[in-house]
């Protein structure tokens, strides 16, 4: 007879969850629960006050500070620089007014739908004296998984709508790192090329013309085509991380000279861990970590340049 019973209520506990199943997913589907509204979740004016954003999600927390109008963020005490037209794109999520599909408005909806405060992933844009100017949870994404759930922190109505919002509340924060070694510069710019490697004899190439040369060994034929697409490639490098301290050495070095006659100078340390080299570039207080192939690539010896013929 405890048997039987037992049996019973396994049967009913079974038949409750998923009578609570298909209630939500009948509130979530229903059309009449699917009316559209169009809005921004943030006010496009309110960016400006800006200085603070704040991510929560499976990869953990996520924190940018503004300062200057530059974008940092943050990790302990360090602040890296960041990829400003990812927080441009960001912004640009965020105050973009757009028809989101309203949904339901219970507490078994917020529950079912991964969008209580501590399931749900989470993003805060900060504002002044640190008052959240948008406070956004980001739940469950739909069966198909095109469309994710979002509600506001306070509001019980449930809004779907395309899944724009997961490549921020996914993502690390080292997504955000702007790593590049030159952004500024650009291959036109470059009228001279300096290498120095130890072990490896140091040499120049300068631009004549529109092609390249060896100051004081002009009759030796250089490949341009193979220059411009190096220097493209050196000039869009980026590095793998951050690191919190310079090289104790310098062990290889490249120098650019550019047409307003300024230069740039790129300074690499000895096999650092890992078969990585540390980084530094003049005019930037940042260490970049590089894997020791990217610098075998980047410092070449003067043949490489030659032509075929040469």
């Amino acid at each position: 007879m405890a048997l039987t019973f037992k049996k019973k209520a396994a049967v009913l506990s079974a038949l409750v969850v998923v009578l609570a199943a298909v209630y939500i997913l009948t509130l979530v589907f229903d059309p009449e629960n699917r009316r559209g509204d169009s809005f921004a979740w943030l006010d496009p004016s309110l960016v400006v006050m800006a200085d603070g954003i704040e991510i929560y999600g499976p990869e953990g927390k996520t924190e940018l500070r503004r300062k200057n109008n530059v974008w940092f963020v943050m990790d302990n005490a360090a602040e890296w620089p960041v990829k400003q037209e990812r927080v441009r794109d960001f912004f640009a999520l965020l105050t973009m007014r757009d028809s989101y599909s309203r949904r339901v408005s219970s507490r078994e909806g917020i529950e079912g739908l991964g969008l209580t405060e501590d399931r749900a992933s989470r993003i805060i844009v900060r504002g002044g004296v640190g008052l959240p100017l948008l406070d956004l949870l980001v739940g469950l994404p739909d069966a198909v998984g095109r469309e994710i759930y979002l509600r506001r922190t306070g509001w019980n109505q449930i809004y779907s709508a395309d899944d724009n919002f997961s490549q921020f509340t996914e993502s690390k924060p080292a997504s955000w790192y702007d790593l590049r070694l030159f952004p500024e510069i650009s291959v036109e710019a470059v009228q001279q090329t300096e290498i120095s490697l130890t072990g490896m004899e140091s040499y120049l190439v300068r631009r004549s013309g529109r092609g390249w040369i060896i100051p004081g060994n002009e009759s030796v034929s250089l490949d341009s085509i193979r220059i411009d697409a190096w220097l493209r490639w050196l000039i869009e490098a980026e590095g793998e991380a951050f690191a919190p301290n310079p090289p104790e050495v310098i062990e290889g070095t490249i120098t650019f000279r550019l047409g307003d006659g300024s230069t740039r100078t790129l300074q690499a340390g000895p096999i650092y861990e890992q078969r990585t080299r540390l980084v530094m570039i003049s005019g930037s207080p940042f260490v970049y970590v590089l894997p020791e192939h990217m610098l075998t690539l980047l410092l070449r010896p003067a043949s490489f340049f030659f032509n075929s013929s040469s």
